[in-house]
């Protein structure tokens, strides 16, 4: 009885699980998404349009509600992802110039004169080319921040823009080629960002080619070159031999000691038939005053006073305009902006511009007013510089001490230097006070560079005592006698108390 009564709900048990089975198969109807249903193809109509109504009535249902997109695998995203296309780069065609190979290589010979031996930037390392369509020019355009050259020649420009190129390969490579034309090319390409977040990026090149080769130099864009600011002002006419000679006789004195960087300038004042340069290092003082013809700017009608334009230059912005400013030269544009406090100079197609050094020079004039000469001794230059040299030999960067006796009775100046390993004695005549008897002792290099400053075939020396200064001014012939100069160089002696 009891087996027949196990039999009994086995068989009460199969036929539940057949009448559930069909409501089981709808719930599973209502988890598939329509268009995974869509994908099956049911014998009977009839069917599927029953399982489509039960997807239609989702409040019937106790089930959740399940999205109808399918949702991918993370394989299957990258797989997306790469299979996406990148952003094709444009190019941009540049300029288009035609120019001689001798005048873009003398142009790029001064403006590279302003590239920074460590430049701090790439792009201070190269030069700006700007092709200009207008006036049919191409600027070169080079600076270090403190100090700019901008030189400029005649090209035929077909096409304008700018981009810059490291000045020294380019310098390089314009020298090789050969006397004739050289065309310029150049372009950009440009790729666009995939996303806003990401920054536009800019490709450049400038190509140089001519009837047997073609060179090609990455650039960098024009827009990273710093600003090339010009000053503000009413230029000013300066004859070219008179400001050369000046700074010739003053250079020298400046102070290559960046510490005192006041020092490492010329103090230039302008006036209305003056110009007047002064330099020191501490340990001499050249002042150099030149006659003009009206350089300046006109008086002032609220006052009859002579108001200088006065302000300090960097001593090597000063260096470059004079060894590249050329003897053809007659004149020479000055332009001085007071309020940014920068200078210009512009010649022919030549522009340097520097920014002035900050701070109060010291007034050296007001200094040596403290002191007085009673002493005159006049001598040839060409035999004190001769002396100088030959006892140059002797000296060290310790000690370059060179004792001077001036000798009333024989006429003669006595140099004599002495040191472990050797010594050296010279006499030179010259015109001493009869009664004069001096000795006193200088530094050889500082005073050398005095004696070459001074432009003229003699030099007079005032002097006092051992512990004074002594004031070396031209005398004789002068090396340009339709200049109306005044110079006056200062030296302080190497004086030891006893």
């Amino acid at each position: 009885m009891t087996q027949a009564l196990q039999r009994s709900r086995g068989k009460t048990a199969r036929q539940t699980k057949q009448t559930e089975q069909p409501t089981s198969e709808a719930a599973i109807a209502q988890r598939i998404p329509r268009k995974l249903t869509s994908l099956e193809q049911p014998t009977d109509t009839s069917e599927a349009s029953d399982a489509e109504a039960t997807v239609d009535e989702p409040e019937n249902s106790a089930e959740p509600e399940v999205s109808a997109e399918p949702v991918p695998k993370k394989s299957s995203r990258k797989r997306a992802a790469r299979s996406q296309p990148k952003d094709t780069p444009t190019t941009e065609q540049g300029m288009q110039v035609i120019c001689s190979q001798s005048q873009f290589h003398d142009a790029l010979a001064i403006a590279s004169c302003a590239a920074p031996a460590k430049p701090n930037h790439p792009v201070l390392a190269n030069v700006l080319v700007v092709a200009d369509a207008n006036a049919q020019q191409v600027h070169l355009t080079v600076t270090d921040l403190a100090m700019t050259i901008q030189a400029s020649f005649e090209a035929q420009v077909l096409l304008g823009s700018e981009i810059t190129a490291p000045v020294e390969m380019l310098s390089g490579m314009v020298k090789q080629f050969p006397a004739g034309s050289i065309t310029l090319k150049s372009q950009a390409q440009v790729t666009k960002p995939a996303s806003e977040e990401e920054q536009l990026t800019k490709t450049c090149s400038i190509t140089l080619s001519d009837a047997d080769g073609k060179y090609e130099i990455r650039g960098i864009p024009a827009e990273e070159f710093p600003p090339i600011a010009t000053p503000k002002a009413a230029p000013v006419s300066l004859p070219t031999n008179v400001l050369r000679e000046g700074l010739k006789g003053v250079l020298y004195a400046i102070s290559t000691d960046e510490t005192k960087r006041i020092l490492t300038g010329v103090y230039i004042q302008i006036r209305q038939n003056a110009l007047k340069f002064i330099a020191t290092d501490g340990h001499r003082v050249a002042i150099a005053e030149l006659s003009t013809e009206g350089i300046s700017r006109k008086r002032r009608k609220q006052s009859g006073a002579d108001e200088p334009t006065q302000f300090p230059i960097p001593g090597k912005a000063l260096k470059e305009l004079i060894r590249n400013l050329a003897d053809s030269v007659d004149s020479i544009q000055l332009l001085y902006d007071a309020e940014a406090t920068r200078a210009s100079f512009a010649w022919q197609d030549i522009s340097l511009s520097c920014q002035c050094i900050e701070g109060q020079y010291p007034d050296c004039e007001q200094l040596l007013a403290r002191y007085s000469f009673d002493q005159e001794v006049v001598l040839e230059k060409s035999g004190l510089l001769k002396a100088l040299e030959r006892l140059s030999v002797l000296t060290d960067k310790k000690e370059r001490g060179i004792q001077f006796r001036f000798d009333g009775v024989t006429q003669q100046i006595h140099l004599s230097i002495e040191r472990e390993f050797g010594k050296g004695d010279e006499t030179i005549n010259a015109h001493v006070p009869t009664d004069m008897t001096l000795d006193i002792q200088f530094n050889l290099k500082y005073l050398g560079e005095a004696v070459k400053a001074i432009p003229s075939t003699g030099i007079k020396m005032h002097l006092k005592q051992p512990d004074y200064p002594v004031m070396l001014v031209p005398a004789g012939d002068f090396n340009n006698p339709k200049l109306e100069m005044e110079m006056r160089h200062f030296l302080f002696p190497l004086y030891k108390q006893a």
